[in-house]
C-alpha cells in the first residue's frame, strides 16, 4: 500500500515539478530540453515530422519567416552582447557561409590546418540563430556561454535589423559578409532545404522558385537581406568586409589576403599558401569536419537526396531555370536592384 501511494505520487509531484521548472526558463531554452529529453529517450524517432515555417513578430517591429525551432531566435538574438574580439560570419542562408567560416578560423588561428582537420566547424564556430539542439554543433547558448578568454567565431543568416542591438548601435568586433548571385543562391537553397531534415520541405522546384521570387521562404526576401548588409558595408568599412561568392571563386588567395589584413591578422605567404589550399571546394567537401557528414549520419541531413557542399559552381543556376522563369528573374532582379551599385556575377569566369 506504502509502495503503491508512493508511486503515485512520484508519478504526480515529478512531472508537476519539472514542468514548473521548465515554465520558468527562456522559450529557446525550454526548446533546448525538450530536444534533450527526446534525443535521451530515443523518442525523437516518433517525431521525424518536418516544422512547418511562420511569420515572426518580433518586439522591434520586424518580421521574419522562421521554421518552428528558431521561432524564439529573433528574441534573445536582439539582447545578445557582443565582445570587441568577436568575429561574425554573416550571410544569406547557402550564399557560401560553411566556405568562409573555415577561411576565418584559419586566419585566426595560424593556419592550423591540424586542428582544422580534427575538430568540425559545427564545433569551433557556434549558430547565432539557432537554439543549442543535441547533434547540431554550438547554438545561441553555447555562444552566451563561451570562455572569456578564448576568441568567439559567431556565424548568422539573420538579416540586419535582427542582429544584436549591440551591432545596430555601434560597430563591434569584426563581421564579414558574404553574398551570392541571387540565380544561384536560390538553387542551392533549393537543394539544401531538400536534404536538411530541421527544415521544412521545399516542395517542386517550380513552387520553390516562385517563393524564392516572392521572398515566401525561410530568413525572406534574398533582395532586402541582400542590401541591408550592402548598406550596413557603406556605413562600417572599419568593421565590416563584404565580399561575393563569386569574387572568392575567381581570386581565393587574394581574398584570404585581404581578409587577414581586414582581421589584423600578420600571415607569412606560406600560412596564406595553405589556407586557400585547405578551402578549395575540392579539399573542404572531402573534409568531415566541414562537409557536415556527421549531420547525415545522424539523420539531421538525408545525403541521399544531396550533399551539403553539391557543387559550389557559379552559373549552376543554368541547369534549373527554365527559360520563361530565367526572363521573369531578369525582370524582378532589375526592378529590385534599379539603384543599387552592388553587381554581381551570374557566369563562370574564364
Amino acid at each position: 500500500m506504502i509502495f503503491v501511494i508512493g508511486a503515485t505520487l512520484t508519478a504526480v509531484v515529478v512531472p508537476t515539478a519539472c514542468w514548473m521548472w521548465m515554465s520558468r526558463m527562456r522559450p529557446v531554452d525550454r526548446m533546448c530540453v525538450k530536444a534533450e529529453i527526446l534525443c535521451k529517450t530515443g523518442l525523437q524517432r516518433f517525431f521525424t515530422k518536418r516544422p512547418d515555417l511562420c511569420t515572426v513578430k518580433v518586439s522591434n517591429g520586424s518580421e521574419i519567416i522562421l521554421p518552428d525551432a528558431m521561432k524564439h531566435s529573433p528574441e534573445e538574438i536582439l539582447k545578445f552582447k557582443i565582445r570587441p574580439d568577436d568575429v561574425i560570419v554573416a550571410t544569406y542562408s547557402k550564399a557560401g557561409t560553411t566556405w568562409m567560416q573555415e577561411i576565418v578560423w584559419l586566419i585566426c588561428n595560424g593556419a592550423d590546418t591540424k586542428t582544422a582537420k580534427a575538430t568540425r566547424l559545427l564545433d569551433r564556430f557556434g549558430f547565432l540563430d539557432l537554439p543549442q539542439f543535441p547533434g547540431v554543433g554550438n547554438g545561441l547558448q553555447a555562444l552566451e556561454n563561451w570562455p572569456k578568454d578564448k576568441k568567439r567565431f559567431v556565424k548568422t543568416h539573420m538579416p540586419v535589423e535582427l542582429l544584436p542591438y549591440d551591432l545596430q548601435e555601434a560597430p563591434k568586433g569584426k563581421m564579414i559578409c558574404v553574398v551570392r548571385n541571387p540565380k544561384d543562391n536560390c538553387v542551392s537553397l533549393y537543394h539544401f532545404f531538400r536534404m536538411n531534415m530541421i527544415f521544412p520541405h521545399p516542395g517542386p522546384w517550380d513552387q520553390f522558385f516562385v517563393d524564392f521570387c516572392q521572398g515566401n521562404i525561410q530568413l525572406g526576401s534574398w533582395f532586402d537581406h541582400v542590401y541591408g548588409y550592402w548598406k550596413l558595408f557603406q556605413e562600417r568599412k572599419g568593421s565590416v568586409y563584404f565580399v561575393t561568392f563569386e569574387t572568392l571563386k575567381k581570386d581565393l588567395k587574394g581574398e584570404v589576403t585581404k581578409i587577414a589584413r581586414f582581421l589584423e591578422e600578420d600571415l607569412s605567404d606560406e600560412q596564406i599558401d595553405t589556407i586557400a589550399q585547405h578551402c578549395t571546394f575540392s579539399s573542404m567537401s572531402k573534409n568531415k569536419c566541414t562537409n557536415y557528414s556527421e549531420c547525415g549520419e545522424a539523420g539531421v541531413m538525408n545525403f541521399n537526396v544531396s550533399k551539403f557542399m553539391r557543387k559550389g559552381e557559379v552559373g549552376d543556376w543554368k541547369n534549373h531555370f527554365t527559360i520563361n522563369q530565367n526572363q521573369a528573374f531578369d525582370e524582378l532582379y532589375a526592378k529590385r536592384t534599379k539603384d543599387w551599385t552592388l553587381e554581381f556575377e551570374f557566369e563562370p569566369s574564364e
